[in-house]
């Protein structure tokens, strides 16, 4: 992928078939747990990662905590869902080419990219045991390759932590752009 960059009042940005792909699969993967987390108010207990796409509100107050799941967390997630939604739409051209496909977004898909981008993360980051805490986890991890993976468990975790990184330079980059086009950058 090339980053994204303005042209006249949307955002452009360069993406091989490979990435598209794998875009769109984490996309339409998101927006189905998240579909599932609508209608199951136990799979935050059951999934962590669910329990971090949607947290309570109130973590002190159980009655209270209790009270948003029932009033608001369905919306919650079907907005969730939505902006993976747009995400995967955005992307299904570029994942059915052969070759490298310019993207074109406008502000509000490039927010919702970014809301989704995030929620990847946050999935990701939980799937791989990371909190605030400890992002330092990722070191021995940066330049570990195939050849230098002691087993199917550091490949694995390897793979998810460029992953990870490329999602966070994408949302990053997005940033950039909004806030370039917003003559709001530094």
């Amino acid at each position: 992928m090339r980053g994204f960059v303005p042209v006249g009042d949307e955002f452009e940005a360069l993406l091989e078939p490979e990435e598209a792909r794998v875009l769109a699969s984490l996309a339409a993967q998101l927006s189905a747990l998240l579909g599932e987390a609508a209608d199951d108010v136990e799979l935050s207990q059951a999934d962590p990662a669910v329990a971090r796409l949607l947290p309570d509100a109130y973590r002190d107050d159980e009655e209270a905590a209790a009270e948003w799941r029932r009033l608001s967390r369905r919306a919650l997630a079907e907005r969730k869902g939505a902006f993976a939604a747009r995400f995967a739409a955005d992307l299904a051209d570029a994942a059915a080419a052969s070759e490298t496909t310019r993207i074109r977004i406008d502000e509000a898909g490039a927010l919702d990219w970014m809301r989704s981008i995030g929620d990847l993360r946050l999935v990701l980051a939980e799937r791989m045991g990371l909190t605030e805490e400890d992002d330092d986890e990722f070191d021995g991890f940066d330049e570990l390759d195939d050849e230098d993976a002691a087993d199917a468990a550091d490949a694995e975790r390897a793979g998810l932590v460029d992953l990870y990184q490329w999602l966070a330079w994408m949302q990053d980059d997005l940033v950039q752009v909004l806030d370039d086009a917003a003559g709001t950058a530094p």
